[in-house]
């Protein structure tokens, strides 16, 4: 069996799988550069081909938590622990986030717009990932071919969501049905590695987490373990909740080698002490802060407003595509009594993760990371070692057609997505895009509001706040604004000329606004300032104003 699929060496001799060729160098280098090349391509022609009147975010995907993202970076860069300056509600500075910390303070050393320092952080981030995998292929899985297929569709691969876009064409709909499909990016690496740095940062550490794992268990050496803790640590200290993960998959892989051997593993037994050690205390201070501030615990509470849950059970062929199908095809139970632990710990993380990803917890969607590491090695096993041969038995002329197609399927969605992300930002509009006067607007609010200030506007351009002023908003994020929709109303009520003065007066009294941030389309300047005699424009500049609230103690 560990022949047949190719996956890591035997016990008796697990130095087996080290062998690293130069053409192998070249092989990864090539892909690393490929991916970097295509993943930059949208952001360069966003940053060149945007009109003079028009300022990009930086951002081509989930406008709204990036800006969260930027305003924790605002606050990390001067101090430890960052506030919920995303919503009006007033609250102390009680979260620390290692990896917006280190990229905050980084950019401001080189005097970096966060936009700027975030698609650094993102080419960082694909060599991290990429790297990081295919130091996993060469400890699990022995043969070339498969090293370098798995590594391919890793990278590239994604899902059959492209299905929902053709519905939506051929039925004349508004949007494509079950968005879900096509844009869940964490069970997809480029989609990660072109729009979300923080996810491909948190699955590096994943990977090198459980890698280092095996590698201590392959060679029966304790320094990686502790390697492995450190990473856990790392996890935590980001995105602590992918701790679950490999603490399940780790946890079954302990428990299958026990039952292969029919003795305890002592020690995965000392490996596993050792990561819980370095991997279990920010895992509990995150789950303090949840638990005890009552700002982070609503945040929490607020997840399910997004509606992001994992898919269904029957949409996760269209969600993972063939490779899912393929790894299916590959998988063999009596994989997780192999004599190799490389084949066991695949097995066991592509089984793990269909309990993992509907367990009844909020973030739910985010155990879909790391999926898509066991799902293409198998993936490439059944390319190689049964789908490939089968063909050249009975189809020798069709093979290759046949499984260029097949492999042509796994890259169709994602070729849509980068194809679609040049469309989208060539319209130069928000959210990705600011009008110039929006920006100025922005800045002004930079320059003259601190923490103690709220500022209240429309969503599309509110969101913006934190991650230029150090002010609070008063509505900028589904989860991060304290009670969200009704939040959403009360700013159509402020902004509306025809709303009651007592009720936009009650409203901006209660939360202690300060400034409100108003476009001609959002609100008529003319109108809004004949029915609310406590606003006092600051600035203007084109169609945005910004007035200063003046109430009565």
């Amino acid at each position: 069996m560990i022949e047949k699929l190719g996956m890591g060496a035997t016990q008796a001799n697990p130095r087996t799988t080290t062998t690293f060729w130069p053409s192998e160098r070249l092989f990864v280098l090539l892909v690393i550069v490929f991916a970097l090349a295509i993943t930059s391509a949208p952001f360069a022609f966003a940053y060149f081909s945007a009109p003079p009147d028009r300022y990009f975010t930086g951002v081509m995907y989930n406008i709204p938590d990036h800006n969260q993202y930027f305003g924790w970076m605002r606050d990390l860069v001067h101090m430890p622990l960052a506030a919920n300056r995303l919503t009006a509600e007033p609250n102390e500075p009680a979260l620390f986030h290692l990896l917006w910390l280190v990229v905050g303070r980084v950019g401001a050393m080189f005097g970096l717009e966060y936009g700027v320092a975030f698609g650094w952080l993102r080419i960082v981030a694909v060599i991290l990932l990429l790297s990081s995998m295919w130091l996993f292929l060469r400890i699990s899985v022995a043969d070339m071919r498969q090293r370098w297929l798995a590594f391919v569709l890793f990278a590239f691969a994604g899902g059959m969501g492209i299905i929902w876009v053709f519905v939506k064409y051929l039925r004349d709909l508004p949007d494509a049905p079950f968005p879900f499909d096509i844009y869940t990016s964490e069970p997809n690496s480029f989609f990660m590695m072109l729009a979300f740095p923080h996810f491909s940062v948190a699955l590096a550490l994943i990977i090198s987490k459980i890698g280092f794992t095996l590698y201590a268990q392959q060679r029966q050496q304790l320094r990686y373990a502790v390697l492995a803790g450190l990473c856990g640590t790392l996890i935590g200290l980001q995105h602590a909740y992918d701790l679950l993960t490999t603490y399940v998959v780790l946890g079954l892989f302990g428990l299958l080698i026990w039952w292969r051997d029919r003795r305890f593993p002592l020690f995965l037994g000392k490996t596993a002490l050792i990561i819980a050690a370095f991997s279990v205390p920010p895992a509990a201070y995150l789950g303090y802060l949840v638990f005890t501030d009552p700002t982070w615990g609503q945040k929490l509470e607020q997840f399910d407003n997004a509606g992001a849950w994992t898919p269904g059970l029957l949409h996760l062929p269209i969600l993972l595509g063939v490779p899912l199908l393929l790894a299916l095809l590959a998988f063999r139970p009596r994989m997780l009594q192999s004599r190799s632990d490389a084949e066991i710990l695949v097995g066991v993380w592509f089984l793990a993760h269909f309990p993992l990803v509907y367990l009844p917890v909020k973030f739910q969607i985010h155990l879909l990371l790391g999926w898509q590491v066991p799902m293409m090695i198998l993936a490439a096993a059944a390319v190689l070692h049964h789908i490939w041969p089968w063909l050249q038995a009975r189809r020798p002329r069709l093979a290759l057609p046949l499984v260029t197609a097949l492999l042509g399927l796994c890259f169709v969605t994602n070729i849509y997505i980068l194809a679609w992300r040049f469309v989208d930002l060539g319209r130069y509009q928000q959210p990705f895009f600011l009008s110039q006067n929006e920006a100025a607007a922005l800045g002004w609010l930079r320059t003259n509001t601190t923490n103690e200030d709220v500022v209240l506007g429309t969503l599309e351009i509110n969101q913006h706040v934190p991650a230029w002023a150090d002010s609070r908003a008063f509505l900028a994020h589904w989860a991060g604004t304290l009670d969200y929709f009704n939040k959403v109303e009360m700013t159509a009520t402020v902004l509306s000329p025809s709303a009651p003065l007592d009720q936009r007066t009650a409203i901006l009294q209660r939360f202690g606004v300060t400034y409100l941030i108003v476009r001609e389309q959002d609100s008529p300047r003319a109108a809004l300032e004949a029915a609310s005699p406590m606003l006092g424009p600051v600035f203007s500049q084109g169609d945005v104003t910004i007035y200063h609230v003046t109430l009565p103690q």
